[in-house]
C-alpha cells in the first residue's frame, strides 16, 4: 500500500482526494456561513415583526379598555348610547409572519377573527336588547371587550418574553389587566345570579303546573 502512494499514480490519487476534500471544506463552511446569516436575519425579522405587533395590539389594549369604560349617555329620549367606538385591529401587513414561532404566530393572526367574532356577537344581540337602557348589549360589550384585552394582554407578554422586548410602560393608575379581570368577573358572577334566579323561577312555574291526568 505504501507503495503505492509512492508511486507517481498513487501521488496523483492523493493530490486529487487532498483537493475534493479541499472543496468540500470551502463548500461546508460557505454553508455554514450562509446558514448562520439567514438565522441571525429570520430573528432580526422576528424581533422588528414582534415589536411592531406589541405596539399594535397595546393601542388595541387602549381601545378595549376606552370601550369597556364606555361612560355612555342618554339621548335626547332617555335612551344610552355609545360613546366610544368598538376597538379595531390591523395587523402589519409587510410581516413576515412564518418567523414567529408556530403557536405565537396563530395566535396572533386569528386576532383580527376574534375581534371581527365579538362584532358580530353585538350584533346579535342588540337585536334582543331592548330600550331604555339596553343592558343585555352592554354588558356583551362590557364582558368580551375585556376578554379581547386581556388577550392581547397575553400576546404582548409572550411577544416580550420570546424576543426580549421591554413591555410597554403605562401610567401609574392605569392597570388594564386588573380593570379587565375585575370586570369578567362582575358580570360572570351577575349572570350566575341570574341563572339562579330563572331556575327558581322556572321550579316554582313547573310546581304550580296542575298534573294532567291520563
Amino acid at each position: 500500500m505504501l507503495e503505492f502512494w509512492q508511486s507517481d499514480v498513487g501521488r496523483v490519487a492523493l493530490g486529487g482526494a487532498i483537493a475534493v476534500i479541499g472543496q468540500l471544506t470551502a463548500t461546508l463552511v460557505a454553508w455554514a456561513k450562509e446558514a448562520r446569516f439567514a438565522a441571525t436575519k429570520n430573528r432580526k425579522d422576528a424581533e422588528y415583526l414582534a415589536m411592531r405587533l406589541v405596539l399594535v395590539l397595546d393601542t388595541l389594549v387602549g381601545a378595549c379598555y376606552s370601550a369597556v369604560h364606555d361612560p355612555l349617555m342618554q339621548d335626547g329620549e332617555g335612551f344610552l348610547e355609545s360613546t366610544v367606538s368598538d376597538p379595531t385591529l390591523t395587523l402589519p401587513a409587510d410581516g413576515d409572519y412564518k418567523a414567529l414561532p408556530r403557536s405565537l404566530m396563530y395566535e396572533v393572526l386569528s386576532m383580527p377573527n376574534r375581534l371581527d367574532g365579538i362584532k358580530e356577537g353585538l350584533a346579535a344581540t342588540a337585536e334582543d336588547s331592548f330600550p331604555p337602557d339596553y343592558w343585555e348589549y352592554y354588558e356583551y360589550r362590557e364582558e368580551h371587550w375585556s376578554k379581547l384585552g386581556l388577550k392581547a394582554l397575553d400576546l404582548i407578554d409572550a411577544l416580550c418574553h420570546q424576543y426580549k422586548i421591554p413591555r410597554p410602560e403605562r401610567p401609574e393608575h392605569y392597570l388594564p389587566k386588573e380593570s379587565f379581570q375585575e370586570v369578567v368577573a362582575k358580570i360572570q358572577e351577575a349572570q350566575r345570579e341570574r341563572n339562579e334566579r330563572n331556575a327558581v323561577i322556572i321550579a316554582k312555574l313547573s310546581a304550580s303546573q296542575p298534573i294532567q291526568s291520563s
